[in-house]
């Protein structure tokens, strides 16, 4: 465990230090390359909170596969992904805002003006709720100097 996070925070300082280095557009998981680790990202806005997907009813978007809990799900995400995937390519808008690129985690989440926002933690979570407004425009402003490869 200590030396995973190690080789993450290593991963990380290496992504800060400009290195050549790209960050994909989508954090994903596995060889799968699951999104959000196979939460079915439509039952946030549905449902009122993260349910799993299965593998029967999945999307590839982006480099990443998204699986949902219906072919009806499936079908809403694939006709407007936008409106349904979380910002900043699933990594943690909290650790964007401190200039640091960390997963957020399917668990820990807010919608704030119909958007998906997803945090490495419970209590990234929280403070994005007393300032959503600074943490986004923080976490966009990092976010553009990044290497996404769309």
């Amino acid at each position: 465990m200590i030396l995973r996070r190690f080789l993450f925070g290593l991963g990380t300082i290496f992504l800060l230090s400009g290195s050549a280095f790209a960050l994909d557009p989508i954090n994903s998981t596995g060889a799968g390359h699951l999104a959000i680790r196979g939460t079915d990202t439509t039952s946030y806005f549905q449902k009122g909170g993260p349910a799993a997907g299965q593998g029967t009813h999945s999307v590839r978007w982006k480099g990443a596969t998204w699986r949902f809990g219906s072919a009806s799900e499936a079908a809403q995400f694939r006709s407007n992904p936008d409106a349904f995937a979380p910002q900043f390519g699933a990594y943690c808008t909290g650790g964007l805002s401190q200039q640091h690129v960390v997963e957020g985690k399917p668990q820990h989440w807010r919608i704030h003006k119909k958007k998906l926002y997803l945090f490495h933690t419970a209590s990234g979570a929280r403070r994005f709720s007393d300032a959503p407004e600074e943490t986004i425009r923080k976490a966009q402003a990092y976010w553009d100097t990044l290497d996404v490869q769309e």
